[in-house]
């Protein structure tokens, strides 16, 4: 426990293909589960090794797969090797949260081309004008809505009801 510990603090970041992945056993007293992983570590600057690792997860949790890329951290002299799974989207809630909550912002700007904000949120948040996003143009907004509905970004629906809320606003 002590020296997983210390390659968590102190390892060396490497990426690594799991290269199986398996339930320790059936059976589990309480809300976690053992499993047995066999990971290709490939450091930089040296051959690559094959590592063993038991970690536990969550019945619910994502877990590593195999054929999967992975961060781990490891020790040169022992080889013992840990996952390093913090800031994964793949399997770090609050990374998977803060990426959705990019991708929304990035969808929301690319269906409302940049800085046309049909709605009540604003390029700078809520509590800002949606007029101080605005351009100040409409003919430069409506060009900037036909070119999203050129490109496939928005549906004629979504393009018409857009115009319409950008006419009624000017």
């Amino acid at each position: 426990m002590f020296d997983r510990r210390r390659i968590r603090k102190q390892g060396i970041p490497a990426p690594a293909l799991v290269r199986s992945a398996e339930r320790h056993s059936r059976w589990t007293s309480n809300d976690y589960q053992r499993y047995d992983f066999v990971v290709e570590v490939r450091p930089e600057g040296r051959a690559p090794f094959q590592a063993r690792l038991s970690q536990k997860f969550a019945i619910l949790e994502r877990k590593p797969a195999e054929a999967e890329t992975v961060k781990v951290r490891y020790d040169p002299e022992s080889l013992g090797v840990v996952f390093d799974l913090a800031g994964d989207p793949r399997f770090d809630v609050e990374a998977m949260q803060a990426r959705t909550a990019k991708l929304r912002w990035e969808t929301h700007n690319r269906l409302h081309g940049g800085d046309v904000f049909p709605m009540t949120m604003s390029p700078g948040g809520p509590g800002q004008s949606a007029e101080a996003g605005r351009s100040g143009e409409p003919i430069e907004a409506l060009e900037r809505l036909a070119r999203l509905r050129e490109s496939g970004a928005i549906t004629e629906e979504e393009f018409l009801h857009l115009k319409a809320k950008l006419m009624n606003d000017s």
